[in-house]
C-alpha cells in the first residue's frame, strides 16, 4: 500500500510540475513587441558604422495590457506590467523603462 501511495504522490508530483513549466513558460520570456522598419538617425542625419540605416526592434517585456494614448503631437504607448513606455512623435521614436538585453537589433539587409 505504501508502494502505491508513493507512486500516486510522484505521479501527482510530476504533472503538477508539466503544468506549471508548460504554463509558466510565457510569464517567464514575456512577449516580443516588433517596431518594423525604424530608420536611424539622429537630428535628421544617418549614423555612420551601422549595419544598416533599417531595423526591425524587438522588445522582449511581459505584456498583459497595452494601453495608447496621446499626449500633444506624440502617440505614447504603455506596455503592463513592464512598465516599458514607447514613445513616436514628430521626432521620432524613443523607449524608455526597458533594459539594454530586453531591446534586440534586427538589422535589414543593405543590398
Amino acid at each position: 500500500m505504501k508502494t502505491n501511495l508513493a507512486t500516486r504522490i510522484a505521479l501527482l508530483l510530476m504533472l503538477v510540475a508539466g503544468l506549471a513549466v508548460s504554463l509558466g513558460c510565457d510569464s517567464l520570456t514575456g512577449a516580443e513587441v516588433y517596431l518594423e522598419d525604424v530608420t536611424m538617425s539622429m537630428d535628421g542625419k544617418t549614423i555612420s558604422g551601422l549595419p544598416s540605416q533599417k531595423a526591425d526592434v524587438a522588445l522582449k517585456v511581459s505584456v498583459k495590457k497595452v494601453s495608447i494614448s496621446a499626449s500633444g503631437d506624440d502617440t505614447v504607448i504603455r506596455l503592463s506590467p513592464s512598465g516599458a513606455v514607447i514613445t513616436v512623435g514628430p521626432d521620432g521614436i524613443a523607449i524608455t523603462g526597458l533594459e539594454p538585453e530586453q531591446i534586440e537589433m534586427k538589422w535589414q539587409d543593405t543590398e
